[in-house]
């Protein structure tokens, strides 16, 4: 094994960088005066009832306007930011735990975008060209893209998973379901927030929100937030530093919100920057025969070891070609301005503008050696790297503008919102790959390939909903009834260059334009002044698009979703014992599933034709004094109706053949804490949870990806996590304190995995880690 000599000095600058942020807030502490550092920031509602002995009630806006999560009558997991800090969350990915039916993995390409599906549906893809099917806003704006939402969560407020179709409020790209971020508002008075924790392969993580308060004799108040977040990596790459490792990565960020209360006028600005660089750890599980014979001879007789077969090794050599970094920089942010002109009428106004400029490299074949190619770069030396599938470039760009008017109001008996949307993005991607197809078990040819693509999409919506609570039912009965009309307009021009022993150039320039209505309807009923009876029928839609990459092939077309749902929400005991629970099943038509294509050598989207997802959900929560205990189950059972591919040149119906990737019947989780005064040292919490998933297959459709045969499973998720958690004051300034151990019993499952052809790749998840975390609040 060799190792880079600059790991010792790596670790130092990260140890050094983490803890910046903490001798940067000391700085402005000691710079400013005792007494407004003694005011401290108020707490919000939430937070104060999280540590009484009833349960969180937190404060949604699922429907587009501020209400209790209980009394939201639709399916829903509100995570308060307290939940996040206990947990010490620090990733979106870390929420795949808190709400059923929910899975939240490793993106293809990027071993740091996270790959969102609730009830079943989402998408793999990191891709520009491909939409979403689980959409993410971020202070109220829609965050299309994966890698978009690679940033850390230092200042989160509440997260809303939002299961189901959500196609009326929150327009395309919903049919699987919606997160919504919500930052925290600037407070009134000074405040510091600053977090740091250390942990297993070097990982530090530090976190500093800023709370100025308000500025001067102004309306106005202000905060301001960095973070910073690095860890070695775990697939060992020889000749290269652990901090280039597979797994690792290496982030910082800022945000900044500006807040005015102006009387009935409200302006809030905020913004938000982040960069991460991360390495992903590809291996190879399996390989047809003539793959794995050349792959192994090539090995054996001229180049590093490439070991085949199920993991995970946590070792892989990495081609030479290139460093295997996926670095991404995003920036953008939000005017929020809100006018309340009466009870009957408030008019609020969200625009958003985002940028992501990423450049996706990776050794995706999961090894590479030296073997003999038939058509070699440098003539008369035909032994050079090898490997399946190596990205040496891939720089992408997304520009995005939205603008969201909503008109609503309570008149009387009913409450109303009506909205327009305007939504305007630009991609452009070139992706660079070179791969090696072996012609026999002696000799391969080498593909070398640049893909330019860009694509120019342009949204149109009008929305309108209303809800009427008759006062003949004392406000016990709510009907909703909601409409959406969505235009989609989009542009492709694409270039491909493709060189074997001839070099091939495709161009493709063409538009096109989609349009849907969709529909809400739901009731629900107050039994009891804590328990709610609901029942909503819903409709979404996915935009059509294009498979950029492959130069020539048709656009695939829109997804549609209808859903239909009933669920109660109770809390009994004084909001001691909570019990949600809600069945559904949605139909879909046209499902866009995302696949690699073995043919083209790209991911290609298609529409499988119908499915139907049944399910139903269960969250429970019960507070007994010190002690809390929380659970959430999830079950979805899901069946293709019709799936039509071409076999053989005809037209053929494989539903039965076909399986839903990525897709855990059973989601699963349990957690308990026990919390104890003392008198002079404070609390302590001692708190285990246990997350579960279960197996899902790794491919749709064998006859598509034959060496997915060799491991069909993903890998049933087991994750034991344990923390001791210990809350006192200094001087009285809270601090908190921590130590956590995460994968307890060393659980790995596939969280990727795509047949090449020759061979079959995958990338594993995180093992066993543990460490410690400090916080305080001034």
């Amino acid at each position: 094994m060799s190792i880079d000599s600059s790991d010792f000095h790596a670790g130092r600058r990260r140890l050094r960088r983490g803890v910046a942020g903490a001798a940067l807030v000391a700085g402005l502490l000691g710079a400013l005066p005792t007494a407004a550092v003694a005011q401290g920031a108020p707490e919000d509602s939430t937070q104060a009832e999280a540590g009484s002995s009833r349960i969180e009630d937190i404060i949604v806006t699922a429907r587009r306007r501020a209400e209790r999560s209980q009394e939201t009558p639709l399916s829903i997991s509100a995570i308060s930011g307290a939940q996040l800090e206990t947990l010490n969350i620090v990733r979106i990915e870390g929420i795949t735990q808190l709400a059923p039916s929910l899975r939240i993995t490793q993106a293809s390409g990027s071993g740091n975008a996270p790959a969102i599906y609730i009830r079943g549906i989402g998408t793999l893809s990191t891709a520009l060209y491909v939409e979403p099917a689980v959409g993410v806003y971020i202070d109220g704006v829609y965050n299309p893209r994966p890698s978009g939402n690679t940033f850390d969560l230092p200042d989160i407020a509440s997260v809303e998973v939002l299961r189901g179709p959500q196609g009326t409020l929150f327009g395309r790209n919903t049919t699987g379901g919606a997160i919504l971020l919500s930052t925290r508002n600037p407070d009134e008075e000074f405040g510091v927030k600053a977090d740091f924790s250390y942990g297993s392969r070097s990982e530090v993580t530090g976190s500093a929100v800023i709370q100025f308060g308000r500025l001067g004799n102004s309306p106005f108040t202000l905060k301001v937030s960095a973070q910073s977040h690095t860890r070695d990596g775990w697939v060992e790459t020889p000749g290269v530093s652990r901090s280039k490792w597979g797994g690792a990565l290496d982030s910082w960020g800022f945000g900044a919100a500006l807040r005015g209360d102006l009387g009935d006028l409200t302006v809030d600005l905020r913004g938000r920057y982040n960069k991460v660089n991360s390495y992903t750890g590809w291996e190879v599980l399996g390989g047809s025969t003539v793959g794995r014979a050349y792959f192994g001879n090539a090995a054996a007789a001229n180049g590093p070891a490439f070991p085949i077969g199920p993991g995970p090794r946590d070792f892989s050599y990495r081609d030479p070609r290139t460093d295997g970094k996926s670095a991404v920089e995003t920036y953008g942010g939000v005017l929020t301005v809100e006018q309340q002109f009466s009870d009957a009428l408030t008019i609020k106004s969200i625009t958003g503008y985002n940028e992501i400029h990423q450049n996706l490299r990776g050794n995706i074949g999961g090894g590479a050696t030296r073997g003999a190619v038939a058509n070699p770069a440098v003539a008369g030396q035909p032994i050079e790297w090898v490997t399946a599938h190596v990205t040496p470039a891939n720089p992408g760009q997304q520009k995005q503008f939205t603008q969201e008017l909503q008109f609503l109001g309570d008149v009387g008996e009913f409450n109303y919102l009506v909205g327009l949307y305007y939504y305007d993005e630009k991609v452009d991607e070139t992706i660079t790959t070179i791969l090696n197809s072996p012609l026999s078990a002696a000799a391969a040819i080498r593909l070398n390939r640049s893909t330019s693509y860009s694509i120019d999409s342009k949204s149109y919506a009008g929305f309108a909903q209303v809800g009427w609570k008759p006062s003949f039912a004392d406000g016990k009965l709510e009907i909703v009834g909601g409409i959406r009309y969505t235009e989609d307009k989009k542009t492709l021009d694409s270039r491909s260059v493709s060189t074997t022993t001839t070099t091939t150039t495709l161009t493709q320039a063409r538009g096109d334009k989609w349009n849907n209505v969709g529909w809400l309807g739901s009731i629900s009923y107050k039994a009891l002044p804590d328990v709610l009876l609901y029942a909503r029928a819903s409709s979404a839609y996915r935009s059509g698009g294009y498979n950029a990459p492959t130069v020539g092939a048709p656009p695939f077309g829109p997804e549609t979703a209808r859903s239909y749902e009933a669920g109660i929400k109770s809390d009994f005991f004084d909001r001691r014992v909570r019990l949600n629970v809600a069945a559904f099943q949605t139909d879909y038509d046209d499902l866009q599933v995302n696949g690699y294509s073995i043919v083209t050598n790209t991911n290609q989207l298609t529409n499988a034709g119908k499915a139907r997802y049944r399910g139903f959900e269960v969250e429970g929560q019960v507070v007994l004094g010190g002690l809390k205990i929380d659970a959430n189950l999830g079950y979805v059972d899901p069946e293709y109706q019709e799936y039509i591919i071409a076999v053989g040149g005809v037209p053929t119906n494989v539903a039965d053949q076909a399986e839903f990737a990525n897709v855990p019947k059973w989601t699963y989780h349990v957690g308990a804490e026990y919390t104890f005064d003392t008198v002079s040292a404070g609390s302590f919490t001692l708190r285990g949870d246990y997350t579960g998933k279960s197996n899902s297959p790794t491919y749709t459709l064998l006859s598509q990806a034959p060496n997915t045969a060799q491991v069909p499973l993903y890998g049933k998720e087991s994750n034991y996590s344990a923390r001791l958690i210990w809350a006192f004051e200094v001087d009285g300034h809270k601090m908190r304190a921590q130590i956590f151990g995460e994968n307890l019993t060393n659980n790995r499952y596939l969280t990727f995995a795509t047949d090449f052809g020759a061979i079959l790749a995958g990338t594993y998840n995180r093992p066993r880690y543990y460490g410690f975390a400090l916080g305080l609040d001034f």
